[in-house]
């Protein structure tokens, strides 16, 4: 059916394959309603389009490769490694700096509810592969931090942890952890719903939502011009060509970083980060763009609208390509640890909000606590969702401190450093002493919160 390429030419047509399963899943969740009302993005449908239709699925039932050739799955299943690289290189540009103090006074709960929720899942889980799945069912040490990987972190960052999960001969964790990444952004949303829909019944609970959304159709001429556009003509180039160019000079500051540390940590004869993914090293790479851009008084030349463009896209086609890639083998025989780490995370994630909630959160915790419930399940755009459905008119300072969250939380936790450090941290030490540590500094947390919201009043 397909003629012979070269390698260029098979990662030109994966693009194209790729595109058109995005528009086909757009298809797909216009015509089947409660796939929009679950918000469920249009990359996860796609993602599962290209498992449907590819060689797993549809080729092993005709004893072909299906509707998407073996060479092109290939090509999509190296890009969640590298574009998360672009995802995190994103997340300082074109935003404001505000000054330390501003960002902690507004974000501190929020900080310390996904701390609790990220060291959390590195006890539960670790505890988890320790003492049941490790056992009984044989799953490798390096599984120890998968709920954070996949819960907190996502597919993004299982792609990137990809190289040292697979050199430490747990190739199948990478599997896990994608379906399990998959699964949280379907239990975050819809256990977030649930979790809505039971404040606003509970007489124990002041909502700021009193009524269901109504949404209605976006109106092209209510949507504002980029006013970056307006620098186009003057400076010669695009809102998003400056904003790719924003993002390649992060990435390229990110390598220069890690491959400083393996030059300097190598001379003392340690190959610790030989292995080491880029992508926590591209945050800091953002932010010492956008620190020149905002001594140099330029920002207004790099726009946040175009940035998430190209990160918007840019995760779209990792989750798509994530998905659609993940091997249905490695899952199925892994398939009794993935019920029992998906119960942990809910489980987890749900008795965190209701009862820590309203210890760590001074005032409007529940509108504030969704938001981290949902970033605990899925993503940060999940969480935002979630904050939306709780506080529609943002009538609350949910939105804005959880956004001021993201500074600090997304460099370290999530996808950051520390989750970076803890699959190396776990092959040292053993999931055992892994999770007994984490369930120290998530008590450390709890008790910190608490004492918090106790001083303040």
């Amino acid at each position: 059916m397909f003629g012979e390429y070269d390698d260029a030419q098979w990662v030109a047509l994966a693009f194209v394959f790729l595109g058109i399963a995005l528009m086909l899943a757009l298809v797909v969740r216009r015509f089947v309603p409660w796939l929009a009302a679950l918000y469920l993005p249009v990359s996860v449908i796609a993602g599962f389009l290209i498992l449907l239709l590819g060689p797993q699925l549809l080729g092993a039932w005709t004893g072909g490769h299906g509707l998407f050739p073996q060479q092109a799955i290939d090509v999509l299943a190296r890009l969640p490694g590298l574009l998360i690289n672009v995802v995190f290189a994103g997340i300082m540009i074109g935003k404001r700096l505000p000054s330390v103090r501003e960002i902690w006074q507004q974000s501190a709960p929020h900080v310390i509810l996904g701390s609790v929720y990220s060291f959390g899942q590195f006890a539960l889980g670790a505890f988890a592969v320790a003492l049941v799945l490790g056992p009984l069912f044989g799953l490798p040490d390096a599984a120890a931090s998968i709920l954070e990987l996949s819960f907190a972190g996502g597919h993004g960052t299982i792609a990137g942890m990809g190289g040292i999960l697979e050199n430490a001969g747990a190739p199948e964790v990478i599997d896990l952890g994608l379906g399990l990444a998959t699964i949280s952004m379907v239990t975050g949303v819809v256990g977030g719903s649930i979790l809505v829909n039971y404040g606003m019944r509970s007489p124990r609970i002041e909502v700021a939502r009193k009524h269901p959304a109504r949404s209605g159709p976006l109106r092209l001429s209510e949507v504002e011009p980029n006013a970056s556009d307006e620098q186009t003509t003057r400076l010669g180039l695009g809102s998003t060509g400056r904003a790719f160019a924003g993002i390649t000079i992060a990435v390229a500051i990110g390598i220069l970083i890690l491959e400083l540390l393996r030059l300097v940590t190598g001379a003392f004869g340690s190959d610790i980060f030989d292995d080491f993914p880029l992508f926590p090293f591209t945050v800091i790479g953002g932010f010492l763009v956008q620190l020149v851009l905002t001594l140099t008084r330029t920002e207004r030349y790099v726009d946040r609208r175009s940035v998430n463009d190209i990160t918007g896209l840019a995760l779209d086609v990792l989750i798509a390509a994530a998905i659609g890639t993940m091997s249905l083998a490695a899952l199925g025989s892994n398939i009794v640890s993935l019920v029992i780490l998906t119960v942990i995370a809910v489980a987890w994630s749900v008795v965190g909000m209701l009862w820590l909630g309203p210890r760590i959160f001074p005032t409007q915790w529940f509108e504030r606590s969704i938001a981290d419930f949902g970033q605990s399940q899925g993503n940060v755009a999940t969480g935002f969702v979630l904050a939306d459905m709780a506080d529609p008119e943002r009538r609350t300072v949910a939105a804005s401190g959880y956004g001021y969250k993201q500074l600090i939380y997304e460099p370290l936790l999530g996808g950051g450093l520390i989750t970076a450090f803890s699959v190396p941290v776990v092959l040292a030490i053993g999931p055992l002493w892994f999770g007994a540590g984490a369930a120290v500094i998530t008590a450390v947390l709890i008790l910190w919160g608490i004492a918090r919201v106790r001083h303040s009043r």
